[in-house]
């Protein structure tokens, strides 16, 4: 499980005493805990606000596009995020061993809550191929509607399928009247089904998301160079009375400028936020030595933890910058100003972050992207 701490429990927690004043302290230091809580909350509070915003701009919207639904489904996912999986993440994590929120939540909601991660990552993935299908295919027509949400469908369809499914068979509530603990843990067949799942888990939510998010955005950054260099050649070779008729193509490749830096950050963002938490949990399962060897494995934990949820809080800031409208917009929201929202939200295309241009000719098309969502 994503925000999940079963796996230590497993290979960790039963070789260690509470004798120290408690397991929690045993493993990560009071003072670190305190810090680590309130940039939780701290993060967590940002994170709903900035995503409860995305989805009131994207269902003011008049006329929703591909890219706006994806945006309103990667939304939705973060907020489950935040919102669900995490606050159960700390219950579990401040007494790990005395789960107190029934057979019920432990058997059912606890593992359901990861269909919001597997949502979230495959939400980013969808919104990078949007791009790269308008963009660099140059393709003008929109993806209907009706296949959009029978896509979003089967991204949460497939996060079910994948996360929660399996953990259904093997999650356990475990009460040891001996022990006084009452554990909500998987107890798995054998390692090597756990080592399968939680490869699984990296292969099919970091390995291959990234993956094709670097492949789609590294071919977007290629054609936005292209198409820089196109207006450079095609501008020398005007005159001075045509070259004051393409100011608007001077603007819209100061535009492409702005928006291949962009990419730079979402791209970073997905990679390093997750890339921690998915190493130390194949440590975990592979090498739990390794884990064992830490002083303080709690800590790191939390503070691969805290990394997730900062791309599900940050999310809506790396997005909004990419549309100048829809970042005006999402002022709108957060100051209440329904009516200009609506206002704004009617007369604005919810086209996409990109349009394509034929001006110079069926062999001489051009990318432009535009600051209209």
């Amino acid at each position: 499980m994503y925000f999940n701490v079963n796996t230590i429990n497993a290979t960790h927690f039963e070789n260690m005493s509470s004798a120290k004043g408690g397991l929690a302290q045993e493993l990560e230091p009071l003072p670190a805990m305190v810090s680590r809580l309130f940039l939780s909350v701290f993060i967590c509070i940002t994170g709903l606000v900035g995503n409860i915003a995305v989805c009131v701009v994207t269902c003011c919207m008049r006329k929703r596009s591909a890219v706006s639904s994806y945006i309103f489904n990667l939304a939705i996912a973060d907020l489950g995020i935040l919102a669900v999986c995490y606050p159960l993440t700390i219950v579990k994590s401040n007494d790990p061993l005395h789960w107190p929120l029934g057979m019920f939540f432990c058997k059912v909601i606890y593992p359901l809550s990861d269909i919001f991660y597997g949502a979230s990552i495959s939400s980013i993935v969808a919104i990078a191929l949007d791009r790269y299908r308008a963009i660099v295919l140059s393709m003008r027509a929109q993806t209907s509607l009706k296949a959009v949400k029978w896509l979003i469908f089967l991204i949460w369809f497939c996060s079910f399928i994948i996360i929660v499914l399996p953990l259904f068979f093997v999650m356990e509530y475990i009460e040891d009247p001996s022990r006084g603990t009452i554990d909500c843990t998987p107890q798995w067949p054998s390692v090597f089904s756990m080592q399968i799942y939680v490869s699984c888990l990296t292969l099919f939510f970091y390995v291959i998301p990234l993956s094709a998010i670097l492949w789609c955005y590294r071919k977007i950054a290629h054609q936005i160079l292209q198409s820089k260099k196109l207006h450079k050649k095609i501008l020398y070779q005007l005159s001075r009375r045509r070259i004051l008729q393409h100011r608007q193509t001077q603007r819209n490749r100061d535009e492409n400028s702005k928006a291949l830096k962009i990419l730079v950050p979402i791209v970073a963002l997905f990679a390093i936020t997750m890339l921690p938490f998915h190493v130390f949990r194949l440590c975990l399962v592979f090498v739990p030595n390794v884990v064992r060897r830490l002083p303080y494995p709690w800590l790191v934990f939390n503070v691969f933890t805290i990394l997730l949820l900062g791309n599900s809080s940050l999310n809506p800031v790396i997005y909004s910058l990419v549309s100048a409208e829809f970042r005006q917009n999402m002022k709108r929201a957060l100051r209440m100003q329904w009516y200009l929202l609506r206002s704004s939200a009617s007369k604005t295309s919810t086209a996409s972050f990109s349009k394509t241009s034929d001006e110079y000719g069926p062999n001489k098309r051009t990318t432009y992207i535009t600051t209209t969502v």
